[in-house]
C-alpha cells in the first residue's frame, strides 16, 4: 500500500538569526536543508539597520564555497542556477525577535523554521520562555532547535552530514503519528542506513499503536523507559548517540508552569542535539494532502489575522528587553506570561487590556 505521506518534507525555510556566534550552527543546518530539498531559504534579523546590518549576515556563497559546493569567487547567482536554492535576506524593523519572526510568517508561507537555541539551566532563566520556543509556539510551523554545541547532523565547517539514529518519543496525546511520518522521511531524504528509534515512557503494556512507513532504508526499533518523559528522552538521545529528535507537539504547550514547562521545552532546553517540533494540528492538514488552509473559515482566517497582529504589537512594548530596571523587567516578565495565556485562548480583548496596562505604567 502506497504511503498517504510520500509528500515533499519541505519546501520553504525560515531562519531568524542575531548573527551571534551561537547562531552559525542552526545556520548550517537551514543552508543545507534548502540545499538538500532545493528550496527557498530566508535569513531574516529582528530590529537591525540595513545600513550597517546587511554584511552581518551569513555568507550563503563563502559556506557554500568552503563546502566544495561552489567554486571559489563564484557569483551571487550561482547560488540559484548551480543549486537551484533561492535566498532572501530580510532585515525586519521590528526589534522584538519574536514579533519579527510572527510578523513574517503571518504574510509568507513557510514550511520550516530553523533556530538557535542554548540551555536554560537555573531558575532565573526557567522563569522567561526563550524566544526560539516562544516563536514555534505563536506560529504552529514545524520548527527546528538547533543547540550552541551540540551534536548536530550538519558539520559547519564541513556541510557534512551526518544523520545516523533520530529518535521519536511516542505518546497517546497528541498523537505521534506526524512526528514517525516525518522521521521517516528525513531518513529516506538524508539517505544511507539511518535508525529510528521509537521511544516510550511509561508503562509497557500501554505503548501506543503507530503505523510504521513501509521503508528499507530505516531501521526501527523501540525502547520503553520509565521515569519523567523529558529526563528520558534526553537520557536515551545521549545513550543512542542520536543526531535529531522529531517530537509532535499539540500547540498548546506554553509555559503555564513556568517552572517546569512543557515536556517539549524541557526537551528542548536540554537535548544534546536539534529538535524538530511538529505541531499535531499543522502537520495532520500536510499530511493528508489538504491545502491548509482549507479547513478554517474565511471569517476565521480574518479572526486569526487580527489576533496575531494584536499579539505582535503587544509584544513590542511587553518585551522583558525593553525594561528599566529589575522591577521594571519583572513586571514586563509577568505582563508578557499572561499576554501569552490571552493568546493562547484566543482573547483579543484580554492582550489589548494587557497591553493599555502597560501603557498606564
Amino acid at each position: 500500500m502506497a504511503d498517504r505521506y510520500d509528500l515533499p518534507l519541505v519546501n520553504s525555510v525560515l531562519h531568524s538569526t542575531d548573527f551571534s556566534k551561537a547562531g552559525q550552527q542552526a545556520f548550517a543546518h537551514a543552508l543545507a536543508i534548502a540545499l538538500i530539498r532545493k528550496t527557498s531559504l530566508t535569513i531574516l534579523q529582528a530590529g537591525g539597520n540595513r545600513s550597517k546590518s546587511w554584511d552581518s549576515f551569513p555568507s550563503v556563497r563563502r559556506t557554500l564555497e568552503r563546502w566544495g559546493m561552489l567554486e571559489v569567487g563564484s557569483p551571487r547567482s550561482a547560488v540559484f542556477d548551480q543549486l537551484a536554492v533561492r535566498v532572501k535576506k530580510v532585515i525586519s524593523k521590528e526589534k522584538n525577535p519574536l514579533a519579527a519572526c510572527l510578523g513574517y510568517l503571518e504574510d509568507h508561507e513557510i514550511d520550516l523554521v530553523v533556530l538557535a537555541t542554548g540551555g536554560r539551566r537555573g531558575l532565573r532563566r526557567r522563569l522567561k520562555s526563550s524566544t526560539a520556543e516562544n516563536i514555534a509556539q505563536r506560529s504552529q510551523t514545524m520548527t527546528m532547535f538547533v543547540p550552541d554545541g551540540g551534536r548536530g547532523f550538519v558539520a559547519a565547517g564541513s556541510g557534512r552530514l551526518t544523520l545516523s539514529r533520530i529518535l521519536v518519543p511516542i505518546a497517546h496525546t497528541p498523537s505521534p503519528q506526524p512526528a514517525v511520518q516525518f522521521a521517516a522521511r528525513t531518513a529516506r531524504v538524508a539517505g544511507g542506513d539511518v535508525g529510528v528509534t521509537l521511544l516510550h515512557v511509561g508503562d509497557a503494556a500501554n505503548v501506543p499503536e503507530v503505523h510504521i512507513p513501509d521503508d528499507s532504508v530505516v531501521e526501527w526499533t523501540s525502547e520503553v523507559r520509565q521515569g519523567e518523559a523529558p529526563d528520558e528522552i534526553v537520557a536515551e538521545a545521549e545513550r543512542s548517540s542520536a543526531n535529531l529528535i522529531v517530537m509532535t507537539t499539540d500547540g498548546r504547550d506554553v509555559l503555564i508552569d513556568a517552572l517546569r514547562g512543557s515536556h517539549t521545552e524541557r526537551v528542548i532546553r536540554r537535548a544534546p542535539c536539534p529538535v524538530l517540533a511538529v505541531p499535531a494540528s499543522w502537520a495532520e492538514e500536510y499530511l493528508s494532502g489538504r491545502p491548509l488552509g482549507d479547513v478554517v473559515s474565511e471569517e476565521g482566517k480574518r479572526e486569526t489575522k487580527v489576533l496575531k497582529k494584536t499579539f505582535r504589537e503587544a509584544a513590542q512594548s511587553l518585551h522583558p528587553d525593553r525594561a528599566a530596571d529589575e522591577d521594571d523587567r519583572a513586571r514586563l516578565t509577568d505582563l508578557m506570561a499572561r499576554a501569552n495565556r490571552a493568546y493562547e485562548k484566543g482573547d483579543r480583548v484580554e492582550i489589548e487590556r494587557i497591553r493599555r496596562e502597560r501603557e498606564r505604567g
